[in-house]
């Protein structure tokens, strides 16, 4: 399978969900390791650079300062960051179980 920009957008929203689970039950450790894990994906995704226009670069590098301070995320912002992936797993799926 090919590990393009869009395997690794779909890997982002689980790794978000992750990262808030742990924060949420206090696993302090494990939430340090799941926004590595997070920004690590990010960075992965904005070495593509064919595949990830100028706006889209834009819009990743927000979704790098969201994770970088997610414990300081309201409601709203941290809602943005839980769903910003989702549509990119979708996508994913349906273009291998095809």
């Amino acid at each position: 399978m090919e590990k393009n920009a869009l395997f690794y957008m779909a890997n982002l929203y689980p790794e978000i969900g992750r990262l808030f689970s742990f924060y949420d039950s206090g696993k302090i450790e494990a939430v340090q390791n799941a926004q590595k894990r997070s920004l690590d994906i990010v960075d992965k995704i904005l070495s593509f650079n064919e595949e990830i226009k100028p706006a889209g670069r834009e819009e990743w590098n927000v979704i790098r300062n969201f994770i970088l301070a997610f414990d300081k995320l309201d409601s709203e912002e941290r809602n943005i960051l839980e769903k910003y992936a989702e549509p990119f797993s979708y996508k994913f799926m349906n273009q291998y179980t095809s």
